[in-house]
């Protein structure tokens, strides 16, 4: 008993340590330009990240930040930065996991004259997997807009992204 104890204790201690970082690269797109007929996106912006994450037992804890690209039909652009929890469904090799995200908009752009919105926070939340040292995640984005002149008061987008753990 005392030896599976400490045997739990070093394991535990040992994945306490353990710290990822992952840049992300992907597309995203607005989730309300789903054409149902032909069953896809119809327009993609690059999106670009880093995630820095601590293991604990079964999920992983981090913060990260990103640059989500103007998609046709909002043409704003953000930078948000998020504190993020990722549920590892069956942790070893092959990783699915469960994704939250939420944090704050450091940076919002519109090119429409007139318009000067203000992005107040963002939350989303997904599902994705970690083979190895690559990540692949669908994340479905909501980022709160004050000051959009299109009447716009969220920004509802889908992302597709993969990403490689450097560290």
């Amino acid at each position: 008993m005392k030896k599976g104890l400490i045997a739990l204790f070093l394991v535990a201690s040992a994945t306490t340590f353990a710290v990822d970082a992952h840049l992300r690269l992907g597309a995203i797109t607005n989730a309300k330009s789903y054409n149902k007929e032909d069953k896809s996106f119809e327009s993609y912006a690059p999106t670009i990240g880093l995630e820095v994450t601590q293991t604990l037992l079964l999920a992983d804890v981090g913060v990260g930040i990103a640059y989500n690209g103007k998609t046709s039909g909002t043409d704003i652009e953000t930078v948000p930065a998020y504190g993020l929890v990722k549920m590892n469904l069956f942790p070893v090799g092959v990783k699915p996991y469960l994704v939250g995200k939420a944090g704050k908009v450091l940076y919002t752009r519109d090119s429409v004259s007139n318009s000067n919105p203000d992005g107040k926070y963002f939350y989303g939340a997904g599902i994705g997997m970690d083979i190895f040292s690559l990540q692949g995640e669908i994340l479905y984005s909501i980022t709160k807009i004050d000051g959009d002149r299109r009447g716009n008061d969220k920004l509802e987008q889908v992302s597709f992204t993969l990403g490689y753990n450097f560290f």
